[in-house]
């Protein structure tokens, strides 16, 4: 199963293809995931045949991006703000509806169909918020001033007046985080030149900028509660990049960015999906604006020694040369567990951009569990609680249940996942897996195993809406035939349990996947279970 797949290019942009595949792939669908996943969607329909995302036809790209696109005012509230989940207005925030306005504005400059209404109401949503009292907390400035310069960037971009609360605004550059100063600058440009008010924020920018030898990048203000907005250093250098590249093309750091940018990567790709978005909308500005050396080289690639692929580049072109080897020809120039050297090289002017990924499956997988940061444990126990209902009147008497792990068809079972943190965690995402004999119990189902159901849920959020939010909890969860998804905004340190309702359905014996639970926008911080091995008895 699987292979080798090379790409050799003489551009940086085709090189960033695995970071839109991330963001395309991503199993998890709130509103900045989802707007993340268009916007790498349209830069790379917008681009034609010259971008290519790994499994999607060039000529399909743009059909996804245009329903993709379509998909953003769902999660859209009355007020005209934008929520994380559809349907869930109690998750609206100011910098969430300036970022997927943000998406929406490229999307109509890109001619994809997007309703003025949404627009207009979104714009009238981040006028009222910015009409809002300051903090008077002084702690929370940093915060304050970032989403308050995204909000007048896409009014600015939108053609709405932004002067006053823009000058207001300038009264707090002391406490603003350098990608607050670049959505401000593109603020003050969008009306114009900027003037002085441009040469101030291009300095406390660039002010902001670590050179090291070859590379540059920005050191982003270290404040907590900036994670609320996904902070990161790679997440602003791409932002001050893209300002750069807008504004002040002749600055000296954007090629040292860019560089900085792409030795950030892991695996192919930046750490999360705002990282992966935001770094990939630089880089495309860069690439239309700019790229230094008309490349003029001949590059290879060789494996073992062996020559998979070998091209000649003459002249820009964001075209991608791709050499696909399958796993059964590698497999026959090599034995097991034998490493073998991947070597690229070039001769000529320009620079030789590379990937590779190489896909395989593991036979018989039985992954153990590990912490690294989330401790997490699951349990399968019969679904009746003491002094509850053993039974669902719709499946007739209760069937036996043997243990744990073997449970007879048509039982209910109860499912138990227990998080352990050592501090607060923010965004975390919980995949649960079910067995393939099971499926998990709806809560519109009127019959006991519901209202038991239901009876989890409503604990979950008991007591005071303060209460909650200073300990946490599961603020959304979605049930699918094969898993069971659990999103929270904020964990606190400690334990948090949260159990659900499947039923055992089909008779056999089944392996079970590990549950993973990760910080969605750091996923090095996750943990994950065993597998297990589950029984269902005629």
């Amino acid at each position: 199963f699987g292979g080798l797949r090379i790409e050799l290019a003489s551009t940086a942009l085709v090189n960033i293809s695995e970071g839109a595949r991330y963001l395309v792939d991503y199993p998890y669908g709130c509103a900045e995931q989802r707007s993340s996943a268009a916007l790498a969607l349209m830069l790379a329909a917008d681009l034609g045949r010259a971008f290519r995302i790994s499994g999607i036809a060039p000529d399909a790209i743009g059909d996804i991006a245009k329903v993709t696109v379509a998909e953003l005012p769902e999660f859209q509230c009355e007020t005209g703000g934008f929520a994380f989940w559809k349907q869930d207005c109690n998750t609206v925030s100011p910098y969430l509806t300036a970022y997927v306005v943000s998406v929406l504005q490229r999307a109509k400059k890109l001619e994809y169909p997007v309703a003025d209404a949404v627009l207009t109401k979104a714009y009238a949503y981040l006028e009222k918020a910015l009409g809002e009292k300051p903090p008077e907390n002084a702690g929370w400035m940093p915060a304050y001033t970032a989403w308050q310069a995204f909000a007048l960037k896409v009014l600015a971009e939108g053609g709405r007046p932004v002067d006053s609360p823009i000058a207001r605004l300038f009264e707090s550059l002391d406490r603003m985080p350098v990608f607050g100063l670049a959505y401000l600058w593109d603020a003050v440009e969008a009306g114009g030149p900027g003037g002085s008010r441009a040469a101030e924020l291009k300095r406390r920018i660039e002010n902001a900028i670590l050179p090291e030898n070859a590379t540059a990048h920005v050191e982003e203000l270290a404040d907590n509660e900036l994670l609320w907005f996904w902070n990161s250093n790679v997440r602003s250098t791409a932002i001050a990049l893209g300002a750069l590249v807008r504004h002040a093309p002749d600055s000296p750091h954007i090629a040292k960015m860019v560089r900085w940018l792409l030795d950030a990567r892991k695996n192919g790709r930046w750490g999360n999906t705002q990282e992966n978005a935001t770094a990939m909308g630089a880089l495309v500005d860069y690439y239309r604006k700019f790229e230094a050396e008309v490349p003029s080289f001949d590059a290879t690639a060789k494996l073992a020694g062996r020559t998979l692929a070998s091209e000649k580049f003459q002249g820009r072109s964001a075209e991608a040369r791709v050499r696909e080897t399958p796993m059964r020809e590698l497999s026959q120039h090599s034995k097991p567990a034998e490493s073998m050297s991947l070597d690229f090289a070039k001769s000529g002017t320009g620079t030789l951009f590379w990937s590779a990924r190489l896909t395989s499956a593991t036979a018989a997988p039985k992954p153990e569990p590990l912490d690294a940061g989330i401790h997490v444990e699951r349990s399968y126990a019969p679904g009746a609680t003491a002094g509850g209902a053993a039974a669902d009147p719709a499946a007739g008497s209760a069937p036996a249940v043997s243990s744990g792990t073997a449970f007879a068809a048509g039982a209910l079972v109860r499912v138990t996942l227990t998080l352990s943190l050592t501090k607060e965690r923010r965004f975390v995402a919980v995949t649960d897996p079910l067995p393939a004999g099971f499926e998990p119990v709806e809560s519109w189902f009127a019959t006991t195993a519901a209202d038991m159901s239901r009876a989890q849920e409503s604990s979950d959020r008991g007591g005071d809406g303060m209460a909650w939010w200073q300990r946490g909890g599961f603020d959304r969860v979605e049930r699918h035939d094969d898993r069971v998804l659990l999103f929270a905004t904020r964990l606190s340190e400690g334990v948090h349990v949260y159990s659900y309702l499947a039923r055992a359905t089909t008779a056999g014996t089944f392996r079970t996947s590990p549950t993973r639970a990760e910080e969605m926008y750091t996923p090095e911080v996750f943990g994950r279970t065993a597998s297990a091995v589950i029984t269902v008895e005629k």
